[in-house]
């Protein structure tokens, strides 16, 4: 069994439901960690995530230049799985990591 820790995704969330990773074929992941930032200068924006097709975060407010870190995150994504990310406004960047297990 080997245990890869990996940056499964980041970047600028959009006005749609966006995959930005998608577990592989005989693997299992991890979601480790999530940062995600407010970028517009002004007015708060709403970001949605979710895992395997289950919202875990839905239309959370940030505010102006706001940041939230989750570092423990520890939830299991199955192979072919996803995880998708959705920001009004496109203001939410994002960063998300985790380890594969094969």
């Amino acid at each position: 069994m080997a245990v890869t820790s990996k940056r499964f995704a980041k970047g600028q969330a959009t006005t749609t439901l966006t995959t930005v990773y998608t577990v592989p074929a005989s693997t299992t992941s991890f979601l480790k960690a999530l940062t995600i930032c407010n970028t517009a200068a002004s007015g708060e924006v709403d970001f949605t995530m979710t895992l395997g097709g289950t919202k875990i975060i839905n239309s959370h407010k940030l505010k102006a230049f706001d940041t939230i870190t989750i570092p423990f995150l520890d939830q299991i994504i199955l192979a072919g799985e996803t995880i998708q990310v959705q920001s009004a406004g496109n203001a939410a960047s994002f960063f998300i990591s985790g380890k594969e297990v094969t």
